[in-house]
């Protein structure tokens, strides 16, 4: 079968069979060099590792050969037709393979240096150039690698050689016309794949490597020169340690830290509940895809797209002015996980390959099973990587989990969803927590063919607009996604485990609404979101709290209501048990902050202050920085010092203890 290959198909193979083996023997040089790292490693982590790194390793050589499998075909550059474009198509490869080369032994010495695999933070140590230079001449065998590289280089130009002289000869048997071009449409259709990585909706990505808590197991996954190119885009670190030490003493008193310390720049404060249940409780903290309060019953909306948790939100602790600090999803993710606003700011926080070590409260839940329960891909957003590399023990439940077809890329319905994590807190006799994130609520709001017990409503247009809802898909989304929670707590309050568990819900971010208000104006609505804590064992009777709040203080005021003791590094804060001198706030975005009155925003015009909760609805935004120019400058102080603080702490989160030791 191989012969009857076109020329330029077994050339390709061949080059590729290779390159592999030059990356196999790497990777076996790296566990060689390294497996001190991997001595408590388990046998399955070692080997998934090698598996991913295979795939990561053949993407590599696929993309190397790219050109070459694109251009080849035209006959001016046939290596087999033409002598010149042999002999440069071999020179091009001989020195993408030394440039390949030699970020494998950077590599090497790099992580010798630091444990990291080969990232773009390396440009950093780079400049000044003749310092650079120095350091690396009186540090490395410079001239060996030189030396080695070169003669690497020239085995590789001659081992390609040589599969050109088999492999670029007339087939001995040629395949006909159409078998020909089958072959060639097959053959392009597994190179795309090869580089797809999978067969999945997403393709393989960086954050697969970090499935274990381990980092050396992530290390030995990953292909450097990939990695390379993923951090590419997070080379120049975006927090200034001068600008977090100038307001580290106002930020440390905001957090309630006792003893601060601006040379150390630690955050970190032991929180020991007052309380302590007799029981451990579960805690289930249900993800709410595009829920804006503004659309909710409890908000005033008249349309009745959310009965089921407006009933919930009745019997909980319901916080009115709670916001999320940035958007979208991804965002919001990360930060009530970590209690980190994500201010990166090119992508995700979970996209930036820098940032994926992070302490989470969630590891302060010592003996409980942990879940993830998402209807489609964990590799979607890279958020595969933050949850499984920092929550050690996690059971992922994603696509190829559920017994239902997916209903669009987003995965499986809402309902699905929820019957699975049901099912999966039925027989648990361990205390749990889970994460449930839904999605149905999404663009195109796609609502599965069969759904009994939900009915689509009808609505004019006008009323829908008037409502803020963009279309009668919206609205049907929503009342889906009620339905779905609906369903959820029918069977969870005849489960043995309801008692015992402490449900937390939030919007992971707003919309645009269609109404014109002044908190559309000021972009507000896809910030502002409900958050309630319902726990039928904890807490007896609604109670609503209107102070503003944020997404990260969502963990520290749930671990402290069901008594578990926890190390907080974030700016989090336990909302129920702030005094009364204690400040309120919310960053948005990148350039704003909320307090219980006013909303401060750094406008590249200038600063602006609007007074957005005024009982005046038709003056919220309203420009008043110049009436009040006290309150902008306090808030303009606000702003700076949460944000600042915020993209360092993106960097400076690694995990630590859930004791008072880990407070340094």
């Amino acid at each position: 079968m191989f012969n009857r290959l076109p020329g330029l198909a077994r050339f390709l193979l061949a080059l590729i069979a290779i390159d592999l083996v030059v990356f196999a023997a790497f990777r076996a040089a790296f566990w060689a060099a390294f497996h001190e790292a991997l001595a408590n490693a388990s046998s399955a982590d070692l080997l998934k590792a090698l598996w991913l790194g295979f795939k990561f390793d053949l993407r590599l050589a696929l993309l190397l050969l790219l050109p070459l499998a694109l251009l080849a075909w035209i006959p001016l550059f046939d290596p087999a037709r033409r002598r010149a474009a042999r002999i440069a198509w071999l020179a091009y490869l001989a020195l993408a393979q030394c440039a390949v080369l030699l970020a494998y032994f950077v590599d090497f010495g790099h992580y010798a240096y630091v444990r990291v695999r080969l990232n773009a933070s390396l440009v950093d140590h780079l400049t000044p150039v003749g310092v650079a230079a120095r350091v690396a001449w009186e540090t490395y065998p410079v001239l060996p690698v030189l030396l080695g590289l070169a003669l690497l280089g020239c085995a590789y130009a001659w081992v390609a050689g040589r599969a050109a002289q088999k492999t670029l000869v007339p087939a001995a048997h040629p395949a006909g016309k159409w078998a020909r071009r089958a072959t060639v449409a097959a053959f392009a259709a597994l190179y795309v794949l090869g580089i797809w990585g999978k067969w999945s909706w997403y393709p393989l990505r960086w954050s697969e490597a970090y499935f274990s808590a381990s980092e050396a197991v992530a290390a030995l996954a990953l292909n450097p020169v990939l990695f390379l190119a993923d951090t590419a885009e997070n080379r120049t670190l975006p927090y200034d340690t001068d600008k977090v030490r100038e307001h580290y003493a106002y930020t440390a008193s905001l957090l309630g830290i006792k003893t601060p310390d601006s040379k150390t720049l630690d955050f970190a404060r032991y929180v020991t509940p007052p309380r302590k249940p007799a029981v451990k409780y579960n805690l289930v903290v249900i993800h709410l895809e595009s829920f804006a309060a503004f659309k909710s019953g409890t908000f005033g909306n008249r349309l009745n797209a959310t009965p089921h948790f407006d009933a919930i939100a009745k019997d909980g602790l319901l916080f009115t002015n709670f916001f999320v600090p940035e958007v979208p999803t991804a965002r919001s993710v990360f930060e009530m996980l970590t209690g980190i606003p994500d201010v990166n700011p090119t992508t995700t926080a979970s996209r930036n390959p820098l940032v994926v070590n992070q302490h989470t409260l969630v590891n302060a839940l010592e003996g409980y099973e942990k879940y993830y329960f998402l209807g489609g891909s964990a590799t979607w957003g890279n958020i595969r990587g933050l949850f499984a590399h920092n929550i050690p023990g996690l059971h992922i439940f994603e696509e190829g989990d559920y017994d239902a077809p997916q209903v669009d890329g987003w995965g499986v319905s809402d309902v699905v969803l929820f019957d699975k994590a049901s099912r999966a807190f039925r027989d648990q006799t361990k205390p749990f927590f889970a994460f449930i994130q839904t999605s149905g609520n999404h663009r195109p709001f796609t609502i599965p063919d069969d759904h009994p017990g939900f009915e689509l409503a009808r609505a004019d247009a006008a009323v829908l607009a008037e409502n803020g809802f963009d279309g009668l898909a919206a609205y049907n989304g929503m009342r889906y996604l009620d339905f779905s929670l609906g369903s959820f707590f029918a069977k969870a309050r005849e489960a043995p485990w309801f008692r015992n568990t402490v449900f937390v819900m939030y919007g992971d971010h707003g919309n645009p609404s269609t109404r014109q208000t002044p908190w559309e104006q000021l972009l507000l609505t896809g910030y502002h979101v409900p958050f309630v804590i319902y726990a039928p064992g904890l807490v007896k009777g609604g109670r609503r709290i209107d102070f503003t709040a944020s997404l990260p203080d969502s963990l520290p005021t749930a671990l402290s209501l069901i008594g578990v003791p926890y190390l907080n590094t974030s700016l989090g804060r336990d909302l129920l048990d702030l005094q009364p001198g204690d400040r309120h706030f919310s960053l948005i975005g990148f350039t704003g902050v909320l307090d219980d009155e006013f909303y401060f925003r750094l406008d590249p015009g200038g600063p602006r202050l609007f007074r957005y909760r005024s009982e005046k609805s038709e003056k919220g935004a309203e420009d008043v920085h110049e009436r009040f120019p006290e309150k902008a400058a306090e808030l303009r102080r606000l702003q700076e010092a949460l944000y600042e603080t915020s993209k360092y702490m993106l960097y400076h989160n690694p995990a630590r203890p859930h004791a008072p030791g880990g407070v340094r």
